[in-house]
């Protein structure tokens, strides 16, 4: 029996619903499973990483699509991978917002390969944007559906049926090497790091703020102490708003409209299909 260990990172919870799709079915196949959230502080994550070293072993991966690439964190968690003592599988997967999902998935399966995990498939799961929660008509809305989540599963029934095989097909990388060149070359240019530092720091207004301490309870990467009002730690932040939409107050000053706006003129402007899609062998 093969051990599948699913890692994500997923501050909205869209990743996490991808990820329980895949646990449930690697479960509905008996197969021996773990889910590991990126960012909670699991005291076991060292005994699941160790774990990855064993025979057999299948890492699933996910992230939310972030300025066109994977989470920090994500590529941190690869980073750490033992070396396995003998070959394993990986399958990255990614929630993306309808915009377009980068490099992410590419570079994900190529981090994974330089650690020697054997990348076997893929996904890009069509999700709703994270950051248009408070328009009237969120892109992607209703994003992964039930066929979203179906193909999830299909994915999931292939990969532990070509485990079993004494000649595992492997997944060409150039697969996940599907964006217009136009697309491409604007996803180069582009990173989380940049991102923050075109934006001006998030901060709570003091006349607003209770001191209530849920952006800092709900903060995915524990970028937000209170001192007494909330500090932002920029380089551990990632951008994901949660504490903009989690405050009781809303006193971080965000101008929704506007940003939907902006985030709806780049999905115009990108000729990726707006669409969930699974790679195989």
């Amino acid at each position: 029996m093969h051990k599948h260990i699913v890692a994500f990172f997923s501050p909205a919870g869209t990743t996490r619903r991808i990820a329980q799709t895949i646990r449930d079915r690697l479960l509905h196949n008996n197969c021996d499973c773990v889910l590991i959230e990126l960012g909670q502080n699991d005291q076991s994550l060292q005994q699941h990483v160790q774990a990855m070293r064993q025979n057999g072993c299948c890492l699933w991966i996910g992230s939310p699509v972030y300025c066109d690439h994977a989470v920090p964190l994500v590529h941190a968690f690869i980073d750490q991978l033992p070396a396995p003592a003998s070959r394993c599988a990986a399958v990255p997967f990614v929630a993306w917002g309808g915009v377009t999902s980068g490099l992410a998935l590419l570079e994900m399966a190529q981090h994974l390969r330089e650690k020697g995990y054997t990348p076997l498939g893929a996904a890009k799961v069509l999700s709703v944007h994270s950051s248009t929660w408070n328009v009237a008509q969120p892109l992607a809305a209703g994003h992964p559906d039930q066929g979203d989540l179906a193909q999830i599963q299909a994915l999931v029934d292939h990969i532990v049926a070509a485990l079993d095989r004494p000649q595992t097909p492997l997944l060409a990388l150039d697969r996940l090497d599907y964006l217009s060149p136009a697309l491409r070359a604007d996803a180069a240019t582009k990173s989380l790091a940049a991102a923050k530092a075109a934006m001006p720091p998030l901060a709570a207004d003091e006349e607003r703020c209770l001191q209530c301490g849920d952006c800092a309870e709900g903060c995915p990467v524990a970028a937000i102490t209170l001192n007494p009002f909330p500090a932002i730690d920029r380089t551990a932040c990632v951008l994901c708003l949660q504490c903009v939409r989690n405050c009781p107050q809303q006193a971080f000053p965000f101008n929704g409209e506007q940003l939907a706006a902006r985030i709806a003129d780049m999905a115009a402007k990108s000729d990726e299909n707006k669409a969930t899609e699974i790679f195989c062998p």
